[in-house]
């Protein structure tokens, strides 16, 4: 079914142009959810693949930062998304321990708690709901992008989704839905493997140092932290789309 009218001419008929395809009540089948869970695998794990794919964890992983920071009074000054998968959040407000603490944490338990929201919603039947979160959420976060890449790489990804939508059927709007889910709670542990990576190599300046500044418990615990709250988003997001 569609949202909009489909009738004859009438001052209304404009509102059919902009329909979307409504396929919500129905949990997507196995098939399309294993199948789009290989795919996502297959995006995440080899390097080769992830370094054009990462963009979408640095996407949620930015976003995080972003939105607990407005959520906690911060002032959003800008999100910033790279070409080589990097990204930066600035923000600022009153000096806060309990408030930066909060915004670092955020970067890297974004990917997985918003895979563990969308798998709940698809295991309730939701796949156009989820898609429409995800519009809605890339919308709020072109607002506050300041370069020219991430804008494209937001417009881009916004305009994927927009297009099922309004034009995909229930198995291309179900598999669309189950990709991004499975992307984002693989994602997840697949960027705080990276951040260990990345520490062993020398000094960093990544969110585990700046939360180990802020509390003195050394960074590779938050490290670990990062990666045992990821991995349990993942195996609860996997039971919820494979129940």
């Amino acid at each position: 079914m569609s949202i909009g009218t489909g009738g004859t001419s009438t001052p209304m008929t404009a509102a059919s142009e902009t329909a979307i395809n409504v396929v919500d009540g129905v949990a997507a089948p196995q098939w399309i959810v294993m199948l789009t869970g290989l795919v996502a695998l297959a995006a995440v794990v080899p390097r080769r693949t992830w370094r054009n794919s990462g963009h979408l964890d640095t996407i949620a992983h930015e976003g995080g930062h972003a939105l607990v920071a407005y959520l906690l009074g911060y002032w959003v000054v800008g999100v910033w998304l790279f070409s080589d998968t990097s990204g930066l959040t600035g923000s600022y407000g009153r000096p806060n321990r309990t408030t930066e603490f909060l915004v670092s944490a955020a970067g890297y338990t974004a990917p997985s708690l918003l895979g563990l929201g969308a798998a709940a919603l698809l295991r309730a039947g939701h796949v156009t709901a989820t898609l429409l979160l995800a519009v809605m959420a890339l919308a709020a976060l072109f607002l506050v992008v300041r370069n020219a890449f991430g804008i494209a790489i937001i417009v881009a990804a916004a305009g994927a989704v927009v297009l099922a939508l309004r034009s995909a059927d229930t198995g291309t709007q179900s598999a669309l839905a189950c990709f991004l889910t499975w992307f984002l709670l693989l994602s997840g542990p697949r960027s705080v493997l990276d951040l260990h990576r990345h520490r062993r190599k020398g000094p960093s300046s990544s969110d585990a140092d700046a939360m180990a500044e802020l509390t003195g418990i050394p960074g590779g615990l938050w490290v670990a932290a990062f990666a045992l709250a990821n991995t349990l988003c993942l195996l609860h997001g996997t039971t919820l789309l494979l129940r």
